[in-house]
């Protein structure tokens, strides 16, 4: 009983913070989301202030999370960047153990230097639930994007193996190199082929149930959602690493091909939904659950048992400034051997506007669930004192919050989002002219022009009439397309958009007009039916004609909503055609084209 409430109260936060949010649009989902945990920790007692298994997280959170981010990540960049992906995977995650271990081992020399390497271990590992939710919506260029991706997905071994060596050295006073490249190698390569052989295996096993007929939506999701925790598992009872093995059967799974029907776009739309209700969820639950134990985890600094709290915080401070620094100039030295191999000066990397972009990737490296985990695990490492540990904790904590911090407020003023960066005034003036050319189609192709007109009836308390209003209905949801394209398009495509909007909304104005006059009708009518008359007197002649005339309404109210599916349907038509056109006369490029054609047969595949 106590676990089902601690997973009602779990999701009641993650509601709570998504509330929230709408109130702060400067602060990040996910950062208000570690705030609201450190506030509920610090003010209600739950199990999570004991702390958490971290097994548990990376099986519950990080797996699926994982998965999913494999199913939409562009594996052909990947490749492309694979070099640089493995450099940032393997190579930056040594330069941050050096440089944290050796800095950390100076500002406080009497933590051992391999648990200073421990902690500059856990920090190289790049949490991907935390680089998706912060930096999704950002534009970093395409090379960027991939690179920062790749290493989300990718570094945690390098770390994960590191972090375990250094603890080994702590506990028993010696290392192996040769044993510490058989885990790595192990981890890795045995990970990542055992994962391409799970992913061939689930493949083929969605595939012959669809072939067999037996593939409904429900089951293929429900597969798709046992699939990370059955690999995961899997990996772990092979001895081969767990999350490497998850992301690679992922990334199988959507290299090979998959048959393109009616029937499977349907199951992919439904499984799409269920995916990203899921990743909300997951990726609310696990950052609440990281502010939840950042009170536990900071309040021996905070209370000076671990010394001076100004001293310390100071120590937090320069770590994570060495940190990203080190982030910073490894992402510069890449880029300056990108622009080489390209025919480049290397100084074109060092203009103000690669040097925003890089900044931005490496403040967009930030720390979470994979380093905390790593962190808590520290309370089996018997060669240090209870003092050392908190005090490592506490440090690893602070960076987390501050790497967050960053994210949430240094990348967004570096770099654009996708949406204003990919919205420049061409494409929004072309999608306002095929907007208002969809609508005016829409006009023509009615039986009527759409325009309310009030008949004699109206004087008699009827209500008015409006001819065809499916059609009012669908234009209204142009309209609001217009509204949105409206503040980035030219002064004068933006005169037009207004201007039908102003049309349209008068229209829907006039048919709402109506709804509420029905309605009002209605409500006298049922007066009229309730007062007081002779005892076992029967209906009036004019409550039969008011009954009737109600009646007759709504009838027509609900045909008339089933129509708005029939002109919905012609307008989607409509628009492919358009965007056919306007592709053809050059007025958009094949990329522009492909994104709208996207959205309609999405729209289609809801309609049916």
């Amino acid at each position: 009983m106590q676990t089902f409430e601690l997973i009602l109260f779990l999701l009641a936060a993650v509601i709570a913070s998504s509330v929230l949010d709408k109130f702060l649009p400067r602060v990040s989902l996910p950062l208000v989301q570690v705030a609201l945990g450190a506030v509920i920790a610090a003010a209600v007692a739950t199990p999570l202030e004991w702390g958490i298994d971290p097994e548990l997280l990376l099986i519950l959170f990080i797996a699926p999370l994982h998965f999913n981010e494999t199913r939409h990540v562009d594996s052909g960049a990947l490749w492309k960047n694979r070099w640089g992906i493995a450099a940032l995977s393997v190579g930056l995650v040594f330069a941050i153990v050096i440089a944290c271990g050796a800095t950390l081992h100076a500002l406080v020399p009497a933590i051992p230097l391999a648990a200073a390497c421990a902690l500059g271990a856990a920090m190289g590992s790049t949490d991907a639930v935390a680089v998706t939710a912060l930096t999704h919506d950002r534009r970093f260029g395409s090379r960027h994007e991939a690179l920062l991706k790749g290493e989300a997905l990718f570094n945690d071994v390098t770390g994960t193996v590191i972090f375990q060596c250094c603890v080994t050295l702590l506990a028993t006073g010696a290392f192996s190199l040769v044993h510490a490249g058989e885990e790595f190698a192990l981890d890795l390569f045995g990970g990542f082929a055992g994962g391409l052989v799970m992913g061939v295996l689930a493949w083929g096993l969605l595939e012959l149930i669809r072939r067999t007929g037996l593939d409904t939506p429900t089951l293929h999701v429900m597969l798709e959602l046992l699939l990370p925790f059955v690999i995961y598992l899997t990996a772990k009872s092979l001895h081969i690493g767990a999350v490497i093995a998850v992301v690679a059967a992922g990334l199988v799974m959507s290299l090979l091909p998959q048959r393109h029907t009616v029937a499977t776009a349907r199951t992919k739309l439904q499984a799409a939904g269920v995916w990203q209700t899921l990743e909300f969820v997951l990726n609310g639950i696990i950052f609440v659950i990281l502010g939840m134990q950042l009170p536990r985890l900071l309040a021996p600094a905070a209370e000076g048992s671990l010394g001076d709290p100004a001293a310390l915080l100071g120590a937090v401070a320069v770590l994570t400034v060495v940190l990203e620094g080190v982030r910073f100039l490894w992402l510069l030295a890449m880029d300056a051997l990108a622009a080489a191999r390209a025919g480049r000066a290397a100084a074109s990397c060092l203009t103000a506007q690669a040097l925003r972009g890089t900044l931005a990737v490496a403040f967009a490296g930030a720390k979470g669930g994979i380093t905390l985990s790593l962190m808590l695990t520290l309370t089996a490492a018997g060669a240090l004192s209870a003092a050392d540990r908190s005090m490592l904790v506490s440090v690893a904590s602070g960076m987390i919050v501050l790497t967050l911090v960053l994210a949430d407020f240094a990348v967004p003023a570096l770099v654009p989002s996708k949406r204003s960066a990919a919205r420049s005034r061409d494409r929004v003036d072309a999608e306002v002219s095929l907007i208002l050319e969809v609508i005016a189609s829409i006009r023509a192709d009615a039986p009527f022009t759409g325009a309310v007109r009030t008949g004699e009836e109206a004087s008699a308390g009827a209500p008015a009439i409006i001819d065809e209003p499916a059609t009012v209905i669908v234009m209204h949801r142009y309209a609001e397309i217009l509204e949105d394209l409206v503040p980035a398009a030219s002064p004068a495509a933006a005169a037009r958009a207004r201007a039908e909007i102003a049309r349209v909304g008068d229209l829907y104005d006039r048919m709402d007009a109506l709804s509420r006059a029905a309605a009002q009708w209605d409500g006298e009518t049922e007066d009229d039916e309730a007062g007081e008359g002779p005892v076992g007197a029967g209906p009036s002649d004019a409550d039969a004609d008011a009954a009737g005339g109600l009646t007759g309404y709504f009838q027509a109210l609900r045909a008339t909503y089933e129509a708005v599916e029939d002109v919905q349907s012609q307008a989607l038509a409509r628009e492919l055609q358009l965007i056919k056109q306007m592709r053809e006369a050059g007025v958009i490029d094949a990329a522009h084209a492909k994104e709208l054609r996207n959205d309609v047969y999405i729209q289609q595949l809801t309609l049916d």
